[in-house]
């Protein structure tokens, strides 16, 4: 079987390809110049009868203003594109519209010094990871061209992008220091995370109840009822919001958060212990010092040469046993989270409540047992669907990291933007049908 033979078309002629870097319809190309390295075009719009948008009266050319925007590179050099543009007038001398500018958004948007195509590309460039100056640079533009069109385009495209919005059936919020400042204090954000499918929704530039609500009624009705879980850190002001705004909602404790906290107590345990046994903080040779990361250690990953050396630790440095106490209530806490059956799961920490409520626990492992008593319902819930608000953590960790690459932020919405382009993941492909005029 032969194979079918193509055709390929050569264009030769200069003209023919000076058009085709444009390729719009309806543009002519008035010249190509070249300074140094630097590439020029200057095109106008091929116009036909233009009428007055008031009155309707045959439009005339008042002047031809040039205009130049920052293009995409051509052949590995800079490239701008200098537009002829047309100012018109009203034929009728009884309009009130004197004067206006013939604009054409696939040249580019009103107000933005980047061609279309090139704010667009800029936007993608940006929300994938890279530095502004360094796109800036390739472009052979200013730090500001590159931003303000990352915030025109970037804005434009996670509002066309209303599925990141519409398929969420569990979210989690949590905090994030926006900026620290030495003479000022820092300043918070929530992060409002879709746990479901590991993406960010939304960025506010607050903690504070009032605010943050407000943001979940703005979503509207059919959106809060489709929430069906809400992940938490043990945040009064969170729990608050889910309380007030999504009742339905199951709220869920994240279990990171809970046994950090039964790490906590017992390293407080630990050093309390220390102090009281040997009048001094941990040093290198003391018992509980050298167990200190044995005991955040979890108990199934200890080896048996660990568990026989932590064990002849707590027996020369625990001799009241409250620090093997706070040990055993920490791995307690862990089997609850392990527990497959929410009944037995349940039945787990109900009785490790009671027993931290005793009053012959240690101080430390009191106040876990109120904790547990006052989230209880939603400790267990995590038992409902095993949702969890790591998402959210990890999540803000890549805002961390396009916080490194900007080497900070001043400006929340240039924040906002960056972050969500970068770990919102929205659909790229919206951003060619965009238009911004």
């Amino acid at each position: 079987m032969s194979q079918q033979s193509r055709s390929t078309f050569v264009i030769t002629d200069p003209s023919e390809i000076v058009q085709a870097l444009v390729g719009l319809k309806d543009v002519r190309v008035l010249a190509y110049q070249r300074h140094g390295p630097d590439v020029s075009l200057v095109i106008e719009q091929v116009l036909a009868e233009i009428r007055c948008p008031s009155c309707g009266a045959l439009a005339r050319v008042k002047e031809r203003p040039l205009v130049t925007y920052v293009d995409l590179p051509v052949f590995g050099a800079p490239m701008h594109l200098t537009w002829k543009k047309h100012r018109l007038r009203c034929g009728n001398p009884n309009c009130a519209r004197k004067s206006w500018v013939l604009a054409d958004h696939r040249i580019a948007a009103k107000s933005c010094l980047l061609t279309t195509r090139a704010a667009k590309w800029a936007t993608e460039q940006v929300g994938t990871g890279r530095s502004v100056k360094e796109v800036a640079r390739e472009l052979g533009c200013e730090w500001h061209t590159i931003n303000d069109a990352v915030l025109t385009y970037g804005t434009a495209l996670l509002e066309a992008d209303t599925k990141r919005l519409t398929k969420t059936t569990a979210i989690g919020l949590d905090e994030t220091n926006f900026v620290r400042r030495v003479e000022q204090r820092t300043s918070y954000a929530t992060t409002v995370c879709d746990v479901a499918n590991h993406q960010i929704i939304d960025i506010l530039p607050t903690r504070h109840f009032v605010e943050v609500a407000k943001w979940v009624a703005d979503q509207g009705l059919d959106w809060r009822s489709r929430i069906t879980y809400g992940a938490l850190d043990m945040s009064p002001t969170y729990a608050a919001v889910y309380s007030a705004m999504l009742p339905a909602a199951a709220q869920v404790v994240d279990p990171f958060h809970a046994v950090a906290l039964a790490n906590r107590a017992l390293d407080a345990i630990r050093r309390r212990v220390q102090i009281e046994q040997l009048g001094h903080r941990g040093r290198k040779d003391d018992p509980l010092y050298r167990a200190r990361r044995l005991l955040l250690r979890g108990e199934e990953r200890l080896s048996d040469e660990a568990a026989a050396r932590l064990a002849s630790l707590l027996e020369l440095g625990d001799p009241t046993a409250e620090v093997a106490i706070a040990y055993r209530v920490k791995e307690r806490l862990r089997d609850f989270y392990r527990e497959s059956d929410p009944v037995v799961a349940e039945a787990i920490l109900a009785d490790l409540r009671d027993r931290c409520l005793h009053k012959a626990m240690p101080p430390e492992i009191r106040r876990l047992g109120k904790t547990i008593r006052t989230w209880f319902a939603k400790l267990c819930n995590f038992h409902l669907a095993r949702i969890t608000n790591g998402p959210t953590e990890s999540l803000n960790n890549l805002i961390k990291r396009i916080k490194r690459i900007g080497f900070g932020f001043r400006n929340f919405e240039n924040y906002r933007v960056r972050a969500l382009l970068y770990a919102g993941k929205p659909n790229w492909r919206v951003l060619g049908s965009i238009v911004v005029r």
